[in-house]
């Protein structure tokens, strides 16, 4: 079995799965590793949902954006802010806490973000493959779909099955552009602009139009989010 340095080192995104179904244990590992994760003050504000009914699987596909591998996945695990049971815990402790803000936001999307992690290196340990989603393009939908009550917000997706394909690790920056010791990396700009871009070849420009440009990505996600952000407070719904 490979060790944890080893999993790092040849993770690559795995979209093509078997079909055969992850064992209940090694499903429980799985998720004991997300359970086991660093959370800031320890206030464990994630839930996941462990999907594997097919049907389920298909519309959770398309909610994400027609991203296939999401149904054909043998278990695809859904990692959900959850204000509600964390404000319910306050309130029979005898604590009145404020709606959730910004830095309840971004700290518990870190959690979410490293549980998510924690258990993609379990699973590929295990010897499965995995493809991390960004649940948080269409959140509200997932919600729906999956019947979460109100103040628990979806937003990483861990794809997981037998790997039917075996792709390897793509490109990464160069070590003089990804850290420095005590300091910002001693680049040049026009050095950095070749080390950072230079990674993804002729395609750098389709990318960060894609990802950056008015109009693109991140500004769509940015609306949605928006529009979703009201479904993190519990609001009654995490009454006495």
């Amino acid at each position: 079995m490979a060790g944890c340095l080893d999993v790092i080192e040849s993770h690559a995104s795995v979209r093509e799965y078997t079909g055969e179904p992850v064992e209940e244990s090694h499903l429980n590992a799985i998720i004991e590793a997300a359970r086991r994760a660093p959370t800031a003050w320890n206030l464990q504000p994630i839930t996941v949902i462990a999907v594997t009914e097919r049907g389920l699987l298909e519309r959770l596909a398309r909610d994400v954006g027609g991203q296939e591998h999401v149904a054909r996945a043998s278990v695809f695990l859904v990692f959900a802010l959850d204000a509600r049971k964390v404000w319910l815990a306050a309130r029979s402790s005898g604590v009145e806490p404020a709606r959730p803000g910004l830095g309840h936001l971004a700290t518990w999307m870190l959690d979410a973000g490293i549980a998510a992690g924690w258990a993609a290196l379990a699973a590929e340990e295990l010897g499965y493959g995995v493809a991390f989603i960004a649940v948080y393009g269409n959140p509200c939908s997932v919600a729906e779909t999956l019947h979460l009550p109100q103040g628990v917000l979806p937003v990483v997706g861990l794809a997981i099955g037998r790997p039917a394909e075996r792709p390897g690790p793509r490109p990464r920056q160069p070590p003089e552009a990804f850290w420095g010791r005590n300091r910002y990396p001693n680049l040049p700009p026009r050095a950095m602009a070749e080390a950072v871009a230079g990674v993804y070849g002729g395609r750098a420009a389709r990318l960060y139009r894609h990802v950056l440009a008015a109009g693109g990505y991140y500004e769509r996600v940015s609306s949605v989010l928006e529009r979703c952000l009201q479904r993190l407070d519990p609001g009654g719904d995490a009454g006495p």
